[in-house]
């Protein structure tokens, strides 16, 4: 069940940065191209995906071994990371997507939504690059 939910879970990371990838690519089309268009179902599939990926992170994190909630486990930098610092970061980078798509929504003019949806997603991008443990995705 673990190892299912882990290889699901860093599956849904591929799909996830190419969605962000992708929707940051259309957002910079659009201004630059003066196009008025706004793609808010992919914007919205992209946020969804980001859902899905951090309920299965959640669920990892109590049935990971790499989660353990004990007294010092702040002192261990692979408990902390794990437990802490990268559930947190991932809720803050899903939060930001979230902001992203409402805030363009309230705009009115189409290049100021790509503009505040690229904002966003490039941050929140650039939060999830930072945070995942490539040397374990990548072994």
């Amino acid at each position: 069940m673990y190892s299912i939910i882990q290889n699901s879970h860093s599956g849904f990371m591929w799909l996830v940065l190419t969605m962000l990838a992708i929707s940051i690519i259309v957002s910079l089309v659009a201004i630059i191209t003066k196009k008025s268009f706004f793609s808010k179902s992919l914007f919205t599939v992209t946020k969804y995906l980001m859902y899905l990926q951090f309920l299965l992170g959640a669920t990892l994190m109590f049935i990971s071994p790499k989660v353990q909630y004990e007294s010092g486990f702040m002192k261990s930098e692979s408990l902390r990371f794990y437990g802490m610092e990268h559930p947190l970061m991932m809720f803050i980078a899903i939060g930001l997507v979230s902001m992203g798509i409402f805030f363009a929504k309230k705009k009115s003019d189409f290049a100021k939504k790509n503009r505040t949806i690229l904002i966003y997603f490039i941050i929140s991008t650039a939060i999830i690059a930072y945070m995942v443990p490539w040397d374990v995705v990548l072994a």
